[in-house]
């Protein structure tokens, strides 16, 4: 069984008071069992601060995560908050490490991290949490299908980091207060752990009538459409504008592969100096595309709609709950979707935090699958419950 202990401040100039703060809340709820890691989602003004680097120095144990935006706990939520999940068990072992950089054809310093932290295969988690840096070298199904290679499928749920507070963009993943923007964290828990897992994806509707094709890639790269420059072309039709400085991109690319299968939606990331546009996913070219739009009606919805299910499981000692940012993008109010979780577990016993996240790492199960499938999502709100 594992204990849940979270805490949160929304301070960032005074450390003393902050440090005081987050440092009661753990007394409030202790004990401390035998074996303790935790979870650190916050802010990157946090890092900035020196806050994140005070508090982990101080801890008697392991802390990891990655910066994010927008936030809840049980009755609380904020834009700007830094939040500190503590997970301590009697018969829940934690094993905890940060991956060397990662880049462009680096994937096997992922399979050396869960080769360390396993001892070699020594022994097989119940569950990975895995904070990842947001990169455009390695994408997030190569991510995950690389750690679900090594690790045999264990069941892994995470997020790739991001940054939308500072002027300039920082997303990091965070180990033991160092903050790291290519390196990927990582914790295992062995033992007594059943972990349930649950997605809400979203449907990109087209938002242009205007069709096009992609006509050049590179992985999650779109060098071109209609073969001309992929950033020239989006400019012309008005949907980016690179003359702005430290623009966040976040909009739906629906492309039809006229295969028989239902269009996928690739989310546009980042508009690259080259003139390519970068996707967290890799993007076959081919097939007739529209820029999509997602309907805020709809995210609140599923939001609605996956809480429901969640407080329908049994024997729940702790939840993480993440939801893509791109979503927030699409609110009237970007505390939308926070007012609808704090307001909807108010009465529910479980701890838990709520994060945007920048791509989510949440199984699925298909038709006929008895196992779980590791997948990465976008425009989808996860949850993982243990």
């Amino acid at each position: 069984m594992i204990k849940a202990i979270i805490v949160h401040t929304i301070e960032t100039a005074d450390l003393d008071y902050a440090l005081n703060e987050l440092n009661s809340q753990i007394n409030s709820q202790g004990p401390m069992l035998r074996n303790t890691a935790g979870i650190i989602i916050c802010n990157y003004e946090f890092v900035e601060s020196g806050l994140v680097h005070e508090l982990c120095t101080r801890l008697p144990f392991t802390v990891l995560g990655c910066s994010s935006q927008i936030f809840a706990v049980p009755n609380a939520g904020e834009e700007l908050m830094l939040t500190l999940m503590v997970l301590t068990s009697n018969d829940v072992e934690f094993h905890a490490g940060i991956s060397e950089p990662l880049g462009i054809g680096k994937q096997g310093v992922l399979e050396d991290l869960y080769r360390g932290l396993t001892v070699q295969g020594a022994f097989v988690p119940a569950l990975m949490l895995i904070f990842s840096p947001m990169l455009s070298g390695i994408t997030g199904n190569t991510l995950v299908s690389t750690l679900d290679r090594v690790s045999g499928g264990v069941p892994m749920f995470g997020s790739i980091a991001i940054d939308i507070t500072t002027s300039t963009r920082n997303p990091v993943t965070i180990f033991n207060g160092s903050a790291h923007p290519d390196r990927l964290a990582m914790l295992l828990l062995r033992g007594n752990v059943h972990p349930r897992f649950l997605t809400r994806s979203l449907p990109g509707e087209p938002r242009f009538s205007h069709k096009f094709n992609i006509t050049k890639v590179q992985a999650n790269r779109i060098i071109s459409i209609n073969n001309r420059p992929a950033v020239e072309f989006l400019e012309r039709l008005g949907v980016i504008n690179t003359d702005e400085v430290e623009v966040f991109y976040a909009f739906p690319i629906v492309v039809d592969y006229e295969d028989g299968s239902p269009p996928k939606i690739f989310t546009i990331s980042k508009a690259d100096t080259d003139g390519s546009l970068i996707s967290e996913l890799d993007i076959p070219a081919g097939g007739t595309a529209s820029i999509g739009t997602i309907n805020g009606t709809l995210v609140v919805a599923s939001t609605r709609h996956i809480i429901e299910q969640i407080k329908e499981i049994p024997e729940a000692s702790v939840m993480f709950l993440a939801s893509c940012f791109s979503r927030v993008l699409t609110l009237r109010d970007s505390l939308e979707e926070v007012d609808v979780v704090i307001k909807q577990l108010r009465d529910w016993p479980v701890p838990f935090v709520f994060f945007s996240s920048g791509g989510e790492i949440c199984p699925i199960f298909k038709d006929g699958q008895e196992k779980p499938i590791n997948s990465f999502h976008q425009f989808t709100i996860v949850a993982c419950v243990f």
